[in-house]
C-alpha cells in the first residue's frame, strides 16, 4: 500500500508533475487510490481524464506501473462515490492514437484500441504535456501501433464510442446525437452473395490440413576417455600384447622340434 504523497514522489521521479485538476478527479479519485498500489511497484505515468464508458460519463485516472496498467474511475457525477477498478493488458491493444488540441484551453485525446475494429476507449483530458508523457510512457510496454494525429479541435472517438463535447468551463459533457458511426451504421447493406462461394465443393470444408511437427535434432554425446586401472580391458589392445608372447613362444618350440 502507497500513500498519495509516495505515488506523487513516484511520478515526479519520472518527470511527471501535473495534479488533477480537472472535474474534481484529485478529490473524488486521488485520495481514494492508496489501497490500489503495492509496495513494490513503482508509479511510473497517470493520465487523468474525462471518458464515457458505454453510455456512462466517467472521470479517472489511468495509471502505468512497473507491474501493470489499469484504470480508477468514478461516474462524473454529483452522489457517486464508488470506485471501479479497470485493470487491461497494455500489450494487447492495437493502437494508440494522440490528437492535441488546437486551442490552448481545448481537450486533448488520447485513444486505446483494443482490436483492429476500432473499439476501444478515448481518455480526453486538458493538460497536453500529461497526454504526452502518458504515450510516451505506454510507448514501452506496448505492442500497439501509435499514431500521432493532426492537432484538431473535434472530438477523437474510437468507432464504438458516441460523441460528446466538454464545455468551455471543462465542467460537464454534452451529448451529441446522432452519432456520426451509428449515421454510418446505418447505410451499411447486407453483404451480397458472390456466385463463386456457391460454386465451392462442399467437402472443401470438410478437408483436414496436416500439420507436420518437426522434432529437434538429437546431440551426440561426447565420448568420455577412462583412465585407470582396468580401463585397458575394456580395449581391444590387450590381445595384441596377449598374443605377441603366446606367438614367441610357439615359433621357439617349431625351432627346437625341427632340430
Amino acid at each position: 500500500m502507497k500513500t498519495s504523497m509516495q505515488i506523487k514522489e513516484e511520478l515526479a521521479s519520472q518527470g511527471y508533475i501535473w495534479m488533477p485538476t480537472y472535474k474534481d478527479i484529485l478529490q473524488k479519485v486521488w485520495y481514494q487510490t492508496e489501497t490500489y498500489f503495492d509496495d513494490d511497484e513503482t508509479v511510473l505515468s497517470a493520465l487523468w481524464a474525462s471518458f464515457k464508458r458505454y453510455d456512462d460519463e466517467m472521470v479517472g485516472i489511468v495509471f502505468i506501473t512497473s507491474k501493470r496498467t489499469f484504470t480508477l474511475e468514478i461516474l462524473d457525477n454529483d452522489t457517486s462515490t464508488q470506485i471501479r477498478y479497470l485493470p487491461f493488458d497494455s500489450y494487447s491493444l492495437q493502437k494508440i492514437q494522440l490528437q492535441f488540441s488546437k486551442n490552448p484551453g481545448g481537450l486533448h485525446y488520447v485513444s486505446l484500441q483494443n482490436d483492429s475494429f476500432g473499439n476501444g476507449v478515448t481518455f480526453a483530458t486538458p493538460n497536453r504535456e500529461v497526454a504526452q508523457h502518458f504515450v510516451d510512457t505506454l510507448a514501452g510496454r506496448t505492442n500497439g501501433e501509435i499514431e500521432l494525429l493532426p492537432d484538431s479541435d473535434n472530438p477523437l472517438l474510437a468507432e464504438n464510442e458516441r460523441e460528446q463535447v466538454i464545455d468551455k468551463n471543462l465542467n460537464k459533457a454534452e451529448e451529441i446525437v446522432p452519432h456520426k458511426f451509428e449515421k454510418k451504421h446505418e447505410e451499411i447493406k447486407p453483404m451480397k452473395e458472390f456466385d463463386g462461394w456457391r460454386k465451392a465443393p462442399p467437402e472443401a470444408k470438410e478437408k483436414v490440413v496436416e500439420i507436420k511437427v518437426v522434432p529437434p535434432k538429437k546431440t551426440k554425446p561426447k565420448k568420455e576417455k577412462k583412465n585407470g586401472y582396468g580401463s585397458k580391458w575394456q580395449s581391444k589392445t590387450w590381445l595384441l600384447w596377449f598374443l605377441l608372447p603366446v606367438g614367441v613362444l610357439g615359433l621357439i618350440l617349431a625351432i627346437i622340434f625341427i632340430i
